[in-house]
């Protein structure tokens, strides 16, 4: 069963009676040798549709609705990396992430969200923005036509003006100058004050029914039984 905690899944609580005694009757070492074999066969279906990017149903993960420059196609390839027998001993055995972060991560993507954001909130996630304007801002500032006024070096004082390079640009102004610049040469609109955050369900990890762990406890039990001991 999935705890909502740790999103590790019980691969014990999932048999039925039946394999649960089978299992109880077993020594210690060939059971926890048997939960931990279902385990990996999981995990290995788990990574195994994060590879072809498809959920539980066998239905292509909704993709991306833009994709960030340097961004891999395939998504969740990291998540899935990160999958392992979390706990073992002779109660059961759980699948998922030793980290709740991950863990948590791990069901957002799997579940799906949508949540209202507001632009303070946004705001708080970036105070690692960069203090001098980036040279993206840079090249924008130009493409726009900006221009700095030089100091005049005649008597009659005539207003001379510059297109700076990226690399004045950068030296010389802020992150928040350049963005307000871009703002108001562009002319763009004052944006909104909150928006609407959609991640779409990509469910990759968890059992389709109990059948499956059943099957593969069935396939396994008798190469546990006949193996060196």
């Amino acid at each position: 069963m999935a705890r909502a905690d740790s999103l590790n899944v019980d691969l014990q609580g999932m048999a039925d009676v039946e394999a649960q005694l089978a299992m109880a009757s077993l020594p210690q070492k060939l059971k926890l040798r048997l939960l931990n074999r279902v385990s990996q066969r999981i995990r290995t279906q788990w990574r195994k549709r994060v590879r072809e990017q498809h959920d539980m149903n066998g239905e292509a993960f909704t993709p991306r609705k833009k994709k960030r420059k340097g961004q891999k196609a395939k998504m969740l390839g990291g998540l899935a990396a990160g999958i392992s027998v979390t706990r073992l001993n002779d109660k059961g055995a759980e699948l998922g992430w030793g980290s709740s972060k991950a863990a948590m991560i791990a069901n957002v993507h799997n579940s799906g969200i949508s949540q209202r954001r507001t632009a303070a909130q946004m705001r708080n996630q970036t105070r690692n923005k960069p203090t001098q304007a980036t040279k993206e801002q840079a090249k924008r500032l130009r493409r726009l036509g900006f221009k700095v006024r030089l100091p005049s070096t005649s008597k009659r004082k005539k207003v001379r003006w510059m297109k700076p390079g990226v690399a004045w640009i950068t030296d010389n102004l802020k992150y928040d100058q350049a963005g307000l610049l871009i703002k108001i040469l562009s002319d763009e609109a004052a944006g909104p004050s909150s928006w609407e955050i959609n991640l779409p369900k990509r469910e990759f990890f968890g059992v389709a029914s109990d059948q499956e762990v059943m099957e593969l406890i069935s396939y396994l039990l008798p190469q546990i039984l006949n193996s060196p001991r």
